[in-house]
C-alpha cells in the first residue's frame, strides 16, 4: 500500500498508549521488565538501542493511512510504501540529509526492539516475541528515495479490531517526548469523558519516566495543558480535564473550589 501526501486523521494502536513501549530518549540501551496489576511487558532492544517516541511517528504514520484505506473500505495491507521525503513533511520534520538519516535509523530501531507480553490483545494473547515491524528496505522512486516497510501481524490484527485511537490532528507538533506520551495517557484514560483522574505513581510508570514522584508533580504543574485536555495536580493525582462544555465546567468548579479554600 502506497501512503501519500494526502493529509489523515491520525491513529495510534491503543497498546503502546497504555503501556510504556517507547523510550523517551535514544539512550535507553538495556531491557526494561515492565509489570503492573497482572500485566507483565519485556521490552529487549537490539544494539541501535530502543524504539523511542519519537520513531513512534513512522508508526503512527502508517497506521493513520491503513485506517483511512479500511475506512474506505479496502482491505489493510501489511506492506507500506513511502518516500522519505513524504514522511518527513508529514510529520512536521526538516528535510535535511541528517533528517534522512534519522528515518533510516529509526527503521533499525522500530526493527530491532522485541516485546515479549501477556497482555491481551482483544482476549487473545500473543506469547512469542513480537517486533514493532518486521523489516524494511530501501527503494529508488524516480530519483526520490523511499521505504518499503512490512508490519507486524498483531499490529493488522490490531487493526482489523479496531483497537486504534485517533490522535489530535496537533500530536506531531509536541515535540517534547514526554508531552507525547502525556498526552498518549490523558487520550486513553481520559477519552472524551469530561474528567478523569489518575494517581501519579500510576503515571509515571504508564508514561516510562524515572522522575521522583515530586519532581513529576513539579513538572505537571508547569504543564497545565497538553492539546486538548487541562491538567491539575491535586495531592498525588492528576485531574484530567477534557476541553469540551462539560469538561470545562467541571474544571472552572474545581478551580473556584481552590479559590474559596
Amino acid at each position: 500500500m502506497k501512503c501519500s501526501t494526502t493529509k489523515v486523521s491520525l491513529k495510534s494502536d491503543m497498546f503502546s498508549m497504555v503501556w510504556p513501549v517507547f523510550a523517551l530518549d535514544g539512550k535507553s540501551k538495556d531491557a526494561l521488565d515492565f509489570e503492573y496489576k497482572g500485566v507483565s511487558i519485556k521490552i529487549v532492544p537490539s544494539v541501535m538501542g530502543r524504539a523511542t517516541v519519537k520513531d513512534k511517528e513512522i508508526l503512527v504514520y502508517c497506521l493513520s493511512h491503513i485506517m483511512a484505506m479500511k475506512n474506505a473500505g479496502i482491505p489493510p495491507s501489511n506492506t507500506v510504501y513511502f518516500t522519505t521525503y513524504e514522511i518527513l513533511k508529514a510529520t512536521g520534520r526538516g528535510t535535511s540529509g541528517k533528517e534522512y538519516k534519522l528515518i533510516e535509523k529509526a527503521l533499525y530501531r522500530l526493527a530491532g526492539t522485541l516485546i515479549t507480553t501477556d497482555y491481551q490483545f482483544n482476549g487473545r494473547k500473543i506469547p512469542e516475541s513480537m517486533g514493532l515491524i518486521e523489516n524494511f528496505k530501501l527503494f529508488d522512486n524516480h530519483g526520490l528515495n523511499g521505504w518499503q516497510i512490512t508490519l507486524p501481524e498483531w499490529l493488522i490484527e490490531v487493526i482489523d479490531d479496531n483497537e486504534v485511537l485517533t490522535l489530535h490532528p496537533d500530536y506531531f507538533l509536541l515535540k517534547n517526548p514526554f508531552e507525547r506520551r502525556l498526552y498518549e495517557v490523558c487520550r486513553k484514560r481520559c477519552g472524551k469523558q469530561p474528567k478523569h483522574e489518575i494517581k501519579l505513581d500510576n503515571l509515571k510508570k504508564r508514561i516510562g519516566i524515572r522522575l521522583s514522584i515530586p519532581a513529576l508533580k513539579a513538572r505537571l504543574i508547569k504543564t497545565k495543558r497538553i492539546l486538548d485536555y487541562r491538567l491539575r495536580v491535586e495531592s498525588d493525582n492528576l485531574l484530567i480535564f477534557f476541553d469540551s462544555e462539560h469538561g470545562r465546567k467541571q474544571l472552572a468548579a474545581y478551580d473556584i473550589r481552590l479559590i474559596s479554600k
